[in-house]
């Protein structure tokens, strides 16, 4: 029986990181992570690994936005997204980079205007504790 030593075992794990990375696929690109107002949000969803990406880190982001632009469900990118707080001031101003929009305020209640083309959409819920809400607007207008 074959006795392994120290250097043949070190020897052996070294090649397991390249035999490894030869059978995965690359890791999507991470999200561009925004903040305004101390709130941070992530967007896009255009493609099927930023759609990936976004339900990766959905847990983090409670308050979480899709935009239907006629039958596209891909269509959402360029949407601006206007959240506001309780007194009606703007926390976040921002344009989407695809249908999805996700953000982390603190709990309270948050005004959403979605506007694409000439059409706003506006939502107001109360966020409460560790609670996750979704919200979808839905546009007639055509996507790009």
């Amino acid at each position: 029986m074959k006795t392994l030593t120290t250097s043949t075992v070190l020897a052996a794990l070294a090649c397991l990181p390249a035999a490894v990375a030869g059978g995965e696929q690359a890791a999507p690109a991470a999200l561009a992570v925004h903040k305004q107002s101390n709130i941070p949000f992530v967007s896009g969803g255009s493609t099927p690994e930023e759609e990936h990406e976004l339900q990766r880190v959905a847990n983090k982001y409670p308050m979480q936005l899709r935009f239907v632009i006629g039958d596209d469900p891909r269509a959402g990118r360029g949407v601006r997204v206007v959240v506001k707080d309780l007194r009606g001031n703007a926390v976040i101003d921002a344009v989407s980079e695809g249908p999805v929009f996700y953000f982390n305020p603190p709990s309270g209640r948050w005004t959403v205007e979605a506007q694409f083309n000439s059409e706003t959409v506006s939502k107001t819920v109360d966020l409460v504790g560790r609670r996750y809400i979704g919200l979808q607007f839905d546009f007639k207008g055509s996507g790009g």
